[in-house]
């Protein structure tokens, strides 16, 4: 029995320069484990973490929340980057067990060598789904917001976070003690609304690419 499904496996960047690799370890399972739980209607396979410190993988039935997901590996990893690579493809070897462990085809064979090919660039993500056009559009996109996103500054991170919880400037002003005019500029210099922008049309990128996968299966 086979399938095809989406492979999403990671790879941490610099691991051997990890100082305290327990805490780090910790911070990986933690992330897989938020993962699981947000994202557990786009699951196949939950995500785990595969070979230590380095790796970690999963699979999907579907992209619709890939960018939230590659998302959600970022911010839980910061300052610490994860080159991922997401490939549609056939998986061949215990499909039932739902234990991304376990499984094997040519989706992982082609996730690895995807990873292989990161590690020769700056880029953190590759996608090869079905559209190799919109696959490298889609990526070329997300690699520029990771990019983006990885560059806020600690403390410009700490008042976003407070902003998207209490959507009220005056709010965080006060939570930090600083000024309204502050919180405008960090959010200014953060590109903070350029980006959410572009993840929100992303995402309807990637719903409309799920649909038409989908509806190409049905053929």
């Amino acid at each position: 029995m086979k399938q095809k499904l989406f492979i999403l496996l990671g790879d941490v960047v610099s691991s051997r320069h990890i100082a305290d690799r327990d805490l780090f370890q910790d911070r990986l399972n933690e992330m897989c484990r938020s993962i699981n739980e947000q994202y557990d209607n786009d699951i196949y396979a939950p995500f785990k973490t595969l070979k230590g410190l380095d790796e970690m993988g999963g699979v999907l039935k579907s992209i619709s929340n890939f960018y939230n997901i590659i998302n959600t590996v970022a911010e839980s990893l910061y300052p610490q980057v994860m080159r991922c690579a997401l490939v549609y493809d056939f998986v061949d070897t215990a499909l039932d067990s739902r234990d991304v462990s376990r499984m094997d085809g040519p989706a992982f064979h082609r996730s690895s060598q995807s990873i292989l090919e990161l590690k020769k660039t700056e880029r953190r993500i590759s996608i090869s789904v079905q559209d190799e056009i919109l696959d490298r559009t889609l990526a070329g996109e997300i690699n520029l917001l990771l990019l983006f996103r990885h560059d806020i500054s600690p403390k410009q991170r700490k008042i976003i976070k407070e902003y998207e919880l209490v959507k009220n400037q005056m709010k965080v002003a006060e939570r930090f003690g600083i000024s309204q005019q502050s919180v405008s500029l960090a959010l200014r210099r953060s590109r903070w609304k350029m980006i959410k922008e572009l993840e929100d049309e992303l995402d309807h990128s990637l719903q409309a690419y799920q649909k038409r996968i989908f509806q190409m299966n049905l053929r």
